[in-house]
């Protein structure tokens, strides 16, 4: 609590009336709360080792005035040896210093008792810490046998005073810190009081004529018998010290006036049942001038209120949406506050997007000119949090059974629509396609938010296979959807785990080549006769260098050998010879076979060193 306020005011003629305004500050402690407001202790937790007191003890003190004074505990028996804490100012004023001087001052209590250090630093600062940017103004130690800053011959109350460095200055930031500090070995310390600080400020004054615009009516007119109103300055001057506001009202324009409200920018009018008249009048002390406001007036109407109402109430706001709409009725124009998250301050119908839950008031004004307000409350509600998943998979068999899931933990006050008609929290489906699902869900505010999956068919595995023939060598090519893995039996005795194997038999013959497949869906197996014929004679040359061309052939069958012919014959499968025809002694023979049927034959060449035999194929 400040004890005393004394201004002193340097003043100069001419174009600026003010040079500055110096002020005293004072703070004695004589009343609660401790710490007093802007005031603070750092670190908290140190026992409150700076506390208020109304006498002290150890030693035994007195207020150096007043009812109060404040002790810093650093005896032995109540805090540890090192103990510190931080006694912070409020932040002091220093707006007009200049280069002007300024001092901090405050009155310690110094005693002989245990010749041991207990002291407080004192340090002023930009911030309420003690750090490299603090500057360091003294110490005074508790023991007044110690010359830290000086010695002093009698216990009692001694003033110490410190110059506040000129880097202090044109600022609202700066704090005082009075440090104590606990120091003992084996003697038991003594406590330490301080009282009676003071300290200069150089705060904005007021200066020439304090216009202060005119008087802000949110309410000219008060209908049903009887009403208030807050009023206030269009243009209001703060921050300055010297001036004083006093708000007057009357029955007519040309008075008596009465002071009503207090000195400050604004005033309530109290209840009023008849018309009104409203006037300010604010003094300088630093100038000696005033202004006056122009006169208000306050109509008061035996017109009822109107009733204003807005829908919905409350209003949820989907966050994230567009907004939502409200709608005010009862009047006949509207104005919204505050502005912030709405689409408009005037008409009848708003959009709200606040970023943070919100209340708005509508001012609704009916054709007499009577107004009334109402208020909607519009909390900002999330959508719900929809994350599709699919069970047991979003890829399975054709045919199988997935359950889609759209929400997980809280679903209470949640309604569902898929993109297939179910309205419940779950959709069971029956996969038989790929194919995509959409599901909306809404909360009880009718905040909305939806989500997509897509689910995919696996085909089923039915075995199939194709083949290709290049003389007695096999393409085999897996014609099934979706297999993994794959066995191949050729009907020899010998088989293959290729999806595509290359199979050349030994012999010819009629085989049946099965493959069985394993897939995702399903095993399956199927089985193909094939026929292998004799390999063509493009296809194989002889040891002796036989060989037949072309092979398949329409008319003529063209042999060529190193050894030299005698005849040929021809053989069907069934090893029936169907025709023989002689050769003359020569390396190179033709045999015509046009008139045979479409088949595989075996040729048989007599030369004059043995048989020798080859297949061909007729078209």
């Amino acid at each position: 609590m400040m004890k005393k306020f004394t201004v002193v005011l340097f003043l100069t003629l001419g174009l600026c009336l003010q040079l500055s305004a110096q002020i005293v500050s004072t703070e004695s402690f004589d009343t609660n709360p401790f710490v007093p407001v802007g005031w603070a202790l750092k670190p908290t937790s140190n026992n409150n080792a700076w506390v208020r007191v109304t006498t002290g003890t150890n030693p035994n003190v007195t207020p150096h005035s007043g009812a109060g004074f404040a002790r810093f505990r650093s005896s032995s028996t109540q805090v540890a040896n090192g103990t510190q804490q931080i006694l912070v100012s409020r932040l002091v004023d220093y707006s007009t210093r200049g280069t002007q001087a300024a001092n901090l001052n405050f009155w310690m209590y110094r005693d002989d008792l245990s010749p041991t250090y207990d002291s407080i630093r004192v340090f002023v600062s930009s911030s309420d810490t003690i750090d490299a940017t603090a500057t360091y103004l003294a110490t005074i130690v508790r023991n007044r046998t110690y010359a830290m800053p000086d010695t002093q011959a009698a216990n009692g109350w001694y003033q110490y005073t410190f110059a506040i460095p000129v880097t202090y200055t044109n600022s609202t930031t700066t704090r005082f810190l009075l440090q104590g500090t606990s120091e003992y070995t084996t003697a038991a310390s003594a406590n330490m009081f301080i009282d009676d600080i003071s300290f200069d400020e150089f705060p904005n004054t007021c200066t020439g004529i304090p216009n202060v615009g005119t008087i802000v009516n949110p309410l000219p007119l008060i209908c049903g018998g009887s009403g208030s109103t807050t009023l206030s300055l269009s243009a209001p001057i703060t921050g300055v010290i010297g001036l004083t506001y006093t708000w007057e009202s009357a029955p007519s324009s040309s008075g008596p006036w009465t002071s009503f409200g207090t000195n400050a920018t604004t005033a309530n009018s109290g209840t009023l049942t008849t018309t009104t008249y409203i006037r300010c009048t604010v003094d300088c002390s630093v100038s000696s001038q005033s202004y006056t406001t122009p006169i208000d007036s306050i109509l008061v109407s035996t017109n009822p209120l109107p009733t204003v109402t807005v829908s919905p109430s409350p209003a949820p706001y989907c966050a994230g949406s567009a907004g939502v709409s409200i709608v005010a009725s009862g009047a006949v124009t509207y104005s919204w506050s505050p502005a912030a998250g709405l689409s408009a301050t005037t008409g009848d119908t708003v959009f709200a997007s606040p970023a943070a839950t919100s209340s708005y008031t509508v001012t609704g004004i009916d054709s007499a000119g009577c107004a009334a307000t109402a208020t909607v409350n519009v909390p900002v509600v999330n959508p719900p949090n929809v994350t599709m998943t699919a069970s047991p998979n979003d890829t399975t068999c054709s045919g199988s059974t997935v359950i889609l899931n759209c929400v997980q933990g809280n679903t209470q006050g949640l309604s569902y629509l898929w993109s297939d008609g179910k309205t419940t929290r779950r959709d069971t489906i029956v996969v038989t396609s790929n194919a995509t699902y959409t599901v909306t869900v809404t909360n009880a505010s009718g905040c909305s938010a939806t989500d997509s999956i897509s689910v995919y068919a696996l085909p089923s595995q039915n075995a199939g296979f194709t083949y290709s023939v290049n003389g007695n060598t096999y393409t085999f090519t897996d014609t099934t959807n979706g297999a993994t893995n794959w066995v191949w039996s050729f009907g020899d005795g010998n088989g293959s785990s290729s999806q595509n194997p290359i199979y050349t038999f030994s012999q010819p013959g009629t085989y049946t080549v099965t493959l069985y497949v394993t897939g995702p869906c399903k095993v399956d197996t199927i089985s193909v006769q094939i026929q292998v014929y004799p390999l063509a004679v493009n296809d194989l040359v002889s040891e002796n260098g036989l060989v037949c061309y072309p092979n398949p052939v329409n008319d003529i069958v063209m042999l060529q050998s190193d050894i030299e012919f005698v005849a040929l014959e021809v053989y069907n499968l069934h090893g029936e010879r169907i025709k023989r025809v002689p050769v003359s002694s020569k390396k190179n023979a033709s045999l015509e076979v046009k008139d045979l049927p479409q088949g595989m034959y075996y040729l048989r060449a007599h030369t004059v060193q043995g048989i020798k035999s080859i297949s061909f194929q007729k078209k």
